[in-house]
């Protein structure tokens, strides 16, 4: 125990401090805190999705929080999502743009009949959000694939037998004679926890025993002296030594932790002067408080938690007199400061299409209404993924803020777990140092752009003197969406031109068409800046982190085990495969009209007046009006355009020696016409085109004349809501009809307010097709 004399207890010291000499010391050392922020991305993304587990063939719907990283907050500085999913292989399955308003983007994708079952990862990007020199990717959504609902079981991974073992001093380094905290974590090669005891043996005398208390993590608390040999010494065997002991230093020790205020020790060692020492607390780049004091022997710290305005990681770094950094701790603060969302359905148990209505309520700490922005999601139980600890808490708080991949780290935020606050700060010793603070003092070098939130490019032509021959100044471009109808942009004078959001949302529904307006003999070309192809050279480079749990500690929460039947007694299927000829790819209103120009403009075959049921020029050789004998000849009557899927006779001639043409071969057909591809068409009309954001579709909810027919409703997702706005009393209101699954479904709510607060809830309800029987 410390004597009282050593102990200077001192409460908070805001950077506006009477005396001139440091407060201009902490000002500048505030001011370089935040100046190293900078190069933090402004921006980042956390992905809703409708529902964890999908089978091939559904739509993935889905909203995007696009939020300012200190204040988590909806942002409006990007108005482009770019989104892709790639598969368990890292090809590319989906690829497309969204529009972004007022910080939200909502919408939907297609999983492909073909896909095979596995994990898929969604990735999210804006222009704020993803820079080239940043070292690992986080707006990340993993979903499970799978080819029918009733085969999908929770597989027991092999463990892998790499045993990792780690410490971590609390502060960063052991100082000699200075009672200590040395965290440590275990997991085998695939970062699952491995649970271990041992103990630490000094000069080959046990002097402490110790066991893992949370998920492979716990902490050893000794006094370390440089003249002596220390050794960790596990029950399986294995042998450690301890990180380098310094000879003189200073130690940062968390003493207490309440809902009031935080308790810091900072010790140093004797051979050190006494000085004036800072502690900053920072949380997400945001300077929150910095305290002052003189340390002789020990220094007892005190902040107040009132400073920090967030729940989250506070971060606290200690600066010596000459203020470098000498110690830094991870401490988590207001577990409280949330969104608290309930959820009440109207009933607990439901007739399958039934209409349903859930009223939901959301408060702060101290139970005021709060007015939020929600994304809802009501589906079938079946579809949950227990293997997926994704949610808005886990990563607004955790995953976005921590290096590498996090354990299950909605443990945290489980209210049900009673040691979750002692496992949390376990959690944030076994950080190690977070060395962009060490490097606070370096000059920062702004985040480097990768994507834009227009379509940019500029129009050239194939020889400078050509372009010379045109006249300076702006020229015209047309501009399309999918469904052709045009609007024209102007160039500048240099031939740059951008796609503006506004516009591209006009336009939405797919690909953007660009059309230079000057005469063909100019040959003037366009060239695109291609985004995806930036997002793909960037991305390359990045470290992708995502959460994860043990597979093999979860069981299956809800499997189906009955028939799904609809009060028809008629059973729906599980799966529905509908087989054609293949025909034409999809193509939309543009692309469509461009090919009928084509089939019209270059189409060789033709039927004439006189024979409408043959066909000409289809095939080399057949023809019924072939150039000599009989029949030949030049045709001079009216040329009929064949007609698609009609079935013609096609006849091949040929002269006999006499000079008589004569039928060699007689055919039937059925008419499909020539296939251009899209890069063909779109070069014969010298069109140029770019991903525009993608087409906007509603989520299909019956109302009560849909309710009434006999077709079977199979929907396991009832009701999709990106956008609920709470009222002035923090409330809302939302009914659907249930579908005729007989079985248990989840409401599923996320979202966050305009001044920080993020929350999470959900409620159950059973739907029976009899529902006096349970």
């Amino acid at each position: 125990m410390m004597s009282p004399k050593t102990i200077l207890t001192i409460l908070l010291v805001t950077i506006f401090c009477t005396l001139a000499k440091p407060q201009t010391a902490m000002n500048n050392l505030a001011e370089q805190v935040e100046k190293s922020a900078v190069d933090q991305s402004p921006e980042f993304l956390y992905v809703q999705t409708s529902k964890d587990i999908y089978e091939t063939g559904e739509d993935v719907w889905f909203k995007a929080y696009v939020m300012q990283s200190q204040a988590l907050r909806l942002s409006s500085l990007s108005q482009t999502l770019y989104l892709q999913v790639f598969n368990e292989s890292d090809s590319i399955v989906w690829q497309e743009k969204y529009p972004i308003e007022n910080g939200v983007s909502a919408g939907h994708m297609y999983l492909d009949e073909k896909l095979s079952a596995g994990i898929y990862s969604i990735e999210a990007y804006t222009r704020h959000s993803f820079h080239a020199d940043s070292a690992e990717f986080k707006a990340i959504r993993k979903i499970r694939v799978v080819n029918k609902i009733a085969d999908y079981r929770l597989t027991q991974e092999t463990t892998d037998k790499d045993f990792r073992f780690s410490l971590f001093p609390e502060g960063g380094t052991l100082v000699n004679g200075l009672r200590s905290n040395l965290a440590f974590k275990a997991t085998d090669g695939k970062g699952n926890p491995v649970e271990v005891s041992g103990v630490l043996a000094e000069n080959g005398t046990t002097i402490v025993s110790f066991e893992s208390t949370h998920a492979g993590m716990g902490t050893i608390t000794f006094k370390p002296d440089k003249n002596k040999t220390y050794l960790i010494q596990l029950n399986n065997g294995k042998q450690y030594a301890l990180p380098e002991t310094r000879q003189q230093g200073m130690v940062l020790n968390l003493q207490e932790q309440n809902k009031e205020r935080l308790a810091f020790v900072v010790s140093k060692s004797d051979e050190l002067p006494q000085q004036s020492v800072y502690l900053l607390g920072q949380m997400r780049g945001m300077v929150c408080c910095i305290a002052r004091g003189l340390l002789q022997d020990s220094l007892r710290v005190q902040i107040p938690l009132t400073e920090f305005p967030m729940q989250g990681i506070a971060e606290f770094t200690l600066y010596n007199s000459h203020l470098q950094p000498i110690a830094e701790r991870l401490v988590y603060v207001h577990s409280d400061k949330k969104l608290y969302i309930t959820a009440q359905p109207d009933k607990g148990r439901y007739k399958t299409r039934e209409k349903a209505s859930l009223k939901i309520k959301v408060t702060d700490e101290n139970n005021n209404p709060i007015s939020a922005h929600l994304g809802m999601t009501v589906f079938d139980k079946a579809y949950i993924d227990d293997a997926n600890p994704m949610n808005i808490m886990t990563h607004c708080f955790l995953s976005s803020q921590l290096r590498g991949n996090i354990y299950h780290p909605a443990y945290y935020f489980n209210e049900e777990n009673k040691d979750s606050h002692a496992a949390l700060d376990l959690l944030m010793l076994t950080q190690g140092w977070r060395r962009y603070v060490w490097n606070a003092f370096a000059t920062p070098v702004a985040g480097e752009h990768v994507l834009t939130d227009e379509i940019t490019g500029r129009q050239t032509f194939q020889s400078e003197k050509k372009s010379k021959d045109i006249n300076s100044g702006e020229q015209l471009i047309q501009i399309s969406g999918a469904d052709g109808d045009p609007e024209f942009i102007w160039t500048d004078s240099a031939g740059y031109f951008s796609v503006s959001p506004d516009l591209q949302n006009k336009l939405r529904g797919g690909y953007i068409y660009l059309k230079p307006m000057l005469d063909k003999k100019y040959t003037p070309r366009i060239e695109l800046r291609s985004d995806f192809n930036a997002i793909a050279g960037i991305r390359k480079l990045k470290n992708s982190t995502y959460p994860f749990v043990d597979m093999s500690r979860l069981k299956r929460n809800y499997v189906p085990d009955v028939p799904i039947v609809t009060v028809d007694s008629v059973i729906l299927l599980n799966e529905l495969t509908v087989t054609g000829k293949k025909g034409r790819p999809f193509r939309d209103k543009m692309m469509g009209r461009l090919d009928s120009l084509a089939q019209i403009n270059l189409n060789p075959a033709w039927v004439c007046e006189c024979l409408p049921g043959y066909l000409n020029d289809y095939r080399p050789g057949y023809t019924h009006h072939p150039s000599g004998g009989a029949r030949s000849g030049r045709y001079d009557g009216k040329r009929l355009a064949p007609i698609h899927g009609k079935i013609y006779r096609m006849i091949k001639y040929e002269p006999r020696e006499d000079g008589i043409w004569h039928v060699k071969d007689i055919q039937e057909v059925e008419y499909r016409g020539p296939y251009y591809t899209d890069e063909e068409l779109l070069e014969m009309n010298n069109i140029f085109r770019e991903k525009g954001y993608y087409g906007n579709r509603e989520f299909y909810q019956p109302d009560e004349f849909d309710m009434q027919t006999s077709v079977p409703d199979a929907r396991n997702t009832l009701l999709w809501a990106p956008n609920v706005i709470t009222d002035e009393k923090g409330e809302a209101t939302l009914s659907f009809y249930c579908s005729d699954i007989n079985t248990e479904f989840t409401a599923r709510i996320e979202g966050l307010n305009n001044t920080g607060l993020i929350g999470m809830g959900n409620c159950e309800f059973r739907v029976l097709r009899d529902i006096n029987n349970k």
